[in-house]
């Protein structure tokens, strides 16, 4: 059996301070739009392994764990040589299944709540390793807690597909605002529009504390978690690029999925 991954601490272009950072894929069993969603095949592999294996191609984690609450997905993972973390079944989302998975990875008498998490989504398996190494990147600076990543929007999206999440910031690259619906409203092409790649980072602490606070009334309205952060005075910092990506919530995404990685989109 292959050993599990762990990447090497000389990494160029990191800091000491963001060269231990640990990603965490969150993947349940049970998904609404597409039964057994992580096990779905892709290419000859467990979905969750395909993302694992992308996620495995940035340079900035010491560390890849998949987060489940599923014997036979982390079977399927350790199969892979990948690493599992057992978590609850009855979490509400994948920032709750992170932070947990975050406590037992990082249980220690002193843990570093400056330390760098970063969560990606376990039905992501076209994410950019390059768009992980800039979000990475982002906590060199001591003022960034949280940070995610976003893309020009696509010319064959509609800004009016409310699947296609839109996202402004401001001078200082903070997301300002993340809604369904077209934002910024207008045309003007000195505004354009950032399409929102659900791939989230924090520190430690942040992390843990997003997980306490209650949901917001703008995250409800929105059906959008990461408002929860932006409600409660958490700022996000955004890096951008060319870092679009192709999430999997139903069959027909399953299909356009194996058609893209029949085309050999995976290794781009």
């Amino acid at each position: 059996m292959p050993r599990p991954h762990t990447a090497s601490a000389d990494r160029e272009g990191l800091s000491r301070s963001t060269q231990g950072a640990v990603a965490i894929i969150p993947a349940r069993l049970q998904s609404t739009r597409l039964p057994e969603k992580a096990l779905q095949d892709l290419g000859g592999a467990p979905l969750v392994v395909r993302v694992l294996e992308r996620v495995r191609q940035a340079t900035c984690f010491r560390d890849v764990w998949v987060a489940t609450d599923s014997e036979r997905i982390a079977d399927a993972v350790r199969g892979a040589g990948g690493q599992a973390v057992m978590t609850r079944a009855d979490h509400a989302s994948g920032l709750d299944r992170v932070a947990e998975a975050a406590r037992i990875l990082s249980d220690a008498p002193e843990p570093d709540p400056s330390a760098v998490f970063v969560n990606v989504q376990g039905d992501e398996p076209f994410v950019s390793p390059a768009g992980l190494d800039h979000l990475v990147r982002l906590f060199e600076s001591p003022d960034v807690v949280m940070g995610t990543l976003a893309a020009p929007f696509p010319a064959w999206a509609s800004p009016e597909d409310p699947n296609k999440v839109k996202l402004v910031r401001d001078r200082e690259n903070r997301a300002l605002y993340f809604s369904r619906s077209p934002i910024p409203s207008g045309v003007d092409p000195g505004a354009p529009r950032l399409l929102h790649v659900g791939v989230y980072a924090y520190r430690r602490r942040t992390l843990l504390e997003l997980a306490k606070l209650e949901s917001a009334p703008l995250e409800r309205a929105e059906r959008l978690e990461q408002l929860r952060a932006l409600t409660n005075g958490i700022p996000i910092h955004v890096a951008v690029g060319d870092y679009e990506s192709v999430g999997i919530d139903t069959p027909d995404d399953l299909d356009r999925a194996r058609a893209l990685w029949g085309e050999g989109r995976s290794r781009s």
